[in-house]
């Protein structure tokens, strides 16, 4: 009976262990992501505030284009604010060359969409949340490119989903 429970602990262990941690907003949003992925940006300091990372894709080596995943935060006077700065930032979105709407659910807090860039399309996912008065937008945005497995694609959707899910 006792081996279950241990089993479960290092399965969370070696979880854990394959993630790193951050903060933004002097340690009020946390969040975690894969070890492999290198933060290539951060602004600690002001608002907004963000933490940019490179997700290595075996398909866009030699090429300029690249996948990437960031966590943004917005400080807000108030929740009530939370809507317009969604909406701010769907704005920004559809702004860009290229735009073609996929999924867009202010209820759920996504917007799932395509740009181009150069010649490459880039499918971008923006999930956002409020806690407390800090909005946060986590966007994981990658090239469609043929080269790139469904494999990487899936684990690259489920690293995402994990960095949102795990923001607290």
């Amino acid at each position: 009976m006792k081996l279950i429970p241990l089993i479960f602990l290092l399965a969370c262990a070696h979880a854990s262990a394959q993630t790193s941690d951050f903060n933004l907003n002097d340690g009020r949003i946390r969040f975690s992501v894969p070890q492999s992925w290198g933060a290539i940006m951060e602004k600690s300091d002001g608002n907004p505030q963000a933490i940019a990372f490179a997700v290595a894709d075996p398909a866009t080596a030699g090429t300029d284009d690249a996948a990437r995943v960031t966590v943004k935060t917005r400080q807000l006077k108030a929740p009530s604010e939370y809507a317009d700065a969604m909406q701010n930032e769907m704005l920004l979105s559809k702004a860009q060359t290229g735009y073609a709407a996929e999924v867009e659910s202010k209820e759920s807090g996504t917007h799932n969409y395509t740009v181009t860039r150069g010649a490459t399309t880039y499918s971008i996912k923006d999930q956002f949340k409020l806690i407390g008065n800090i909005a946060v937008k986590v966007r994981c945005e990658r090239p469609v490119l043929k080269a790139t497995s469904k494999a990487w694609s899936a684990d690259f959707e489920r690293d995402c989903a994990a960095v949102s899910a795990s923001i607290r």
